[in-house]
Formats: structure tokens, sequence, C-alpha cells
């Protein structure tokens, strides 16, 4: 399991936060600035890509392609940087051995730039929350917390206050 967060940790920005095939076009007034809320979901165990939707001072839907320390978010008119390269909080970790039920949450901060096209000047910070939710391998009838889980779902939940 420890390996599975540290993965997740790493790849899931903001966190965890894109190939254009985006899901809503992001409307956007100048100079705006306000908090953007950000969702994304994968359901691959170490994920490099995940859906993302962002609402607030826009709205837009695509892809979020993670990165060590920096992910890029893709939407159909656009892209900007996330950089999680920060400080990771792990809050909760669990491992059933009976069950092989995994559970984390997991809390990073992030900040925003590098944006192009329709983000161009974006600039912000916040904080993402990680959950992820398994059901781990065995080996020799004990649960693998090193190997890839058998099902997965990892969910980003992300708050910043943003100026575009």
């Amino acid at each position: 399991m420890r390996k599975t967060i540290a993965v997740l940790a790493v790849t899931a920005g903001a966190t965890a936060l894109l190939t254009g095939a985006g899901l809503a076009a992001a409307s956007a007034s100048p100079a705006a600035s306000g908090t953007e809320h950000f969702s994304l979901m994968t359901t691959q165990p170490s994920a490099s890509k995940y859906t993302i939707i962002a609402s607030g001072v826009f709205t837009a839907g695509g892809v979020d392609t993670s990165g060590s320390s920096t992910d890029t978010a893709k939407f159909a008119n656009g892209t900007f940087k996330i950089h999680h390269g920060g400080k990771v909080k792990v809050v909760k970790e669990q491992l059933n051995p009976r069950t092989c039920l995994e559970l984390a949450i997991i809390k990073v901060k992030f900040t925003l730039g590098g944006g192009t096209g329709a983000y161009k000047g974006l600039s912000g910070s916040g904080t993402a929350t990680i959950n992820v939710l398994a059901i781990g391998s065995r080996s020799k009838g004990q649960c693998n917390p090193n190997a890839n889980p058998l099902h997965n779902e990892q969910t980003i939940t992300a708050t910043a206050h943003v100026k575009l």
C-alpha cells in the first residue's frame, strides 16, 4: 500500500490535476478571480491521466496528464500547469488484511500557472485531497500492498483561489 500511496501522491498532482477531448469549452471573464473547484478521477492503478472538471471562475472539462511534480491540465481552449512538488500529508492509511481493502486519504498543496489559450496568465494556489479505495492483490494468500491493486478508484477534489 505504501508503494501505491507513493505513486498516487506523485502522480495525483491536484492535484493528481488533458488531451483535447474536453467535455465542455471553458468560459472565463477577463481578469476574473475567485474560488475554483477541481474534480479528478480515474480507475487505473498508477494512472498518468485523469478526467478533470473545473468549475468556479471558469467551467471546463478535459484531461489531466500527471507528472512527478507538475501536471498539465488540457481543455479544448487551452492548458495550464499544476505544480504539486511539495510535502504530502497522509491523513489516513488502512489495509484490511482479511479482505485486502485499501483506503488512503492524502492532502497536498499546489500552485497553478503556465497557462495557454484561454488560461494565459492564470495563477493561483490551493489544496487537494486524494482519496484512494482499492482491493489489493494477494500473494501466497496474503495481501500484497506493493503490487498493483485488482480494483482501484482514485478521486481528487481540490479548491484554489485563482486569478485569470
